[in-house]
Order: structure tokens, then sequence, then C-alpha cells
């Protein structure tokens, strides 16, 4: 069983990941599943989304890039195909 009653936001995911499912159950709710978790297991969102038998969505897993995000990826595609000849 999990011992640690905050749950592991380790990257941009896991937040958007754990504000869902306090969303969804509220976060008592959410903290309480905390020790549920079986195992040697950490407290990761995921985690605790299964012990709560809550499944994500598409747009919290993987949500669509900001327009920002976009441009950049397309810039950095256009320096690698279209070099020009040395």
């Amino acid at each position: 069983m999990a011992t640690q009653m905050e749950p592991l936001i380790t990257n941009e995911r896991a937040k958007r990941e754990w504000d869902y499912i306090v969303a969804k159950v509220g976060e008592e709710r959410a903290r309480a599943a905390i020790a549920q978790i079986p195992g040697n297991r950490r407290p990761y969102p995921l985690n605790i989304a299964r012990v709560l038998g809550i499944r994500f969505p598409e747009s919290v897993t993987n949500p669509p890039a900001s327009r920002e995000v976009a441009l950049k990826h397309l810039e950095e595609i256009r320096k690698k195909f279209f070099r020009s000849p040395s």
C-alpha cells in the first residue's frame, strides 16, 4: 500500500491527469484512493485513476498542441528538409 498521501506530479501530463481525477471525484476521494494503491506502486495519477476505475479521455492524455508548439515543430522540419546546399 502507498504511504505517501500526495500524488506524484512529475510532468504536465501528470498534472492534467490529477486535475481530471479531482474534477471527477473530488480532492478528498482522490487523496483517499492513494492509500488504496496496491503493492509498492507509487502514487502517480494513473495508479490513482486505476484504483478509482477512471479512464482518461484522449484530451487529457494527448491534448492538441498549441499553435506555437505546432509552428516550432514545423520550423524544425523545414530546417531538416530544406537546408540550403553547402
